[in-house]
């Protein structure tokens, strides 16, 4: 596969993933969300589920295919990870600038949060893409894996007792609140938090999981359809073993499983082969710009999607006698006289999801791509 342009189905998928992403971050009401438009309470596995560890697998792949093209024109591996470790830590900081926005509370300071998971699962792929072999990333990838499943199911917790997978005496949220205590969930008080430190070590090998495949599509003596299939193949093999792995380690998005990463990860392969079957080979474009919008500036989508969250729940003004915020305004007036309640969540979701759409498809008319 030739690897001087961009794939224009990974732009699609990261596209899709993202837009996906801005749909259910934001809903007119959590309590009025359609089931698979919400994460799991704990246990399971939703559509939602899927889409953060879908980025995860495309930055993967991404890793692979940008570095091969840098490589390939001379640039060496110590200015890579200098780079890297630039745009890592960029992320990285506009994490904590949306978690502090737009009141700079720091007395409530959330460290984690989804482009500091990002950031560090980059970062670590990486340095493992530039440094270990294609065997050794493989093994990294096991050792994760099975490594996590061992702390978090046989290692007793510290101070707790026996090992155990309960929301707030896991082991992961333990070694959480020992390294960032009063730094955790809202407003930093959280026992827990879904985007801890001891819980990116397997979102790690989801980003592995990309950057695997993205080796096999840079296969020379293997033809794109024969990628395709191998691609599905291997992704189906995940998600069988995910889902036998899941009756012994339970598949818990909120503390990253392994089992969750297997299976999630081998649904992400299958929709991004099929992505590559009709968008690459099949070179059907049609519908699919806006996607391709999202796709090429996607960081930045979300990172005004997280502003845009943050600044219409803010209450700014009266609405017969009551202060109230532009999203409260707009779903519990507007939309829930016309809507039921949950037609009503989802509408306002769309609604906010197209607001930053017509950004972010300006940017892609005039072909201006931010990078970090």
């Amino acid at each position: 596969m030739k690897t001087n342009h961009r794939l224009a189905s990974l732009d699609f998928f990261r596209g899709a993933t993202v837009a996906a992403m801005i749909i259910v971050n934001d809903p007119g009401s959590y309590e009025t969300t359609y089931p698979q438009l919400a994460h799991a309470v704990w246990e399971g596995c939703t559509a939602t589920d899927l889409i953060f560890p879908f980025f995860l697998f495309i930055v993967g792949v991404s890793i692979t295919l940008a570095f091969e093209r840098a490589i390939l024109k001379g640039n060496s591996k110590k200015r890579l990870l200098a780079k890297v470790f630039k745009r890592g830590g960029i992320i990285f900081l506009l994490g904590l600038f949306l978690n502090l926005f737009p009141f700079f509370d720091f007395s409530a300071f959330r460290i984690p949060g989804v482009l500091q998971r990002i950031a560090l699962v980059y970062v670590f792929c990486s340095i493992l893409y530039l440094y270990a072999g294609k065997r050794a990333q493989l093994i990294w990838f096991c050792a994760l894996l099975v490594g996590y499943y061992v702390i978090l199911t046989f290692i007793p917790v510290p101070q707790v007792g026996a090992a155990n997978l309960n929301p707030t005496n896991n082991f992961a949220a333990w070694f959480d609140r020992l390294i960032l205590n009063g730094f955790l969930g809202r407003n930093g008080s959280a026992q827990f938090d879904t985007t801890g430190i001891f819980s990116t070590i397997p979102a790690i090998a989801s980003g592995l999981t990309g950057v695997l495949v993205g080796h096999l599509l840079l296969v020379k003596k293997k033809n794109q359809p024969t990628k395709v299939i191998w691609i599905v193949i291997a992704g189906n093999v995940l998600m069988l073993i995910g889902w036998l792995w899941s009756l012994e380690f339970p598949m818990i998005k909120r503390i990253w499983t392994s089992s969750y990463v297997l299976y999630s990860s081998g649904i992400a392969m299958v929709c991004f082969a099929i992505s590559l079957w009709f968008i690459d080979i099949l070179k059907y474009k049609k519908l699919i710009k806006p996607f391709l919008a999202f796709g090429v500036n996607a960081l930045i989508a979300y990172f005004i999607s997280g502003l845009l969250v943050k600044l219409t729940s803010i209450d700014i003004f009266m609405y017969r006698g009551d202060i109230t915020s532009v999203k409260e305004w707009l779903f519990s007036v507007v939309l829930s006289s016309v809507l039921n309640p949950y037609n009503a969540s989802l509408a306002y979701a769309l609604l906010n999801t197209s607001v930053i759409f017509l950004l972010i498809w300006r940017l892609y008319r005039k072909g201006i791509v931010i990078k970090v």
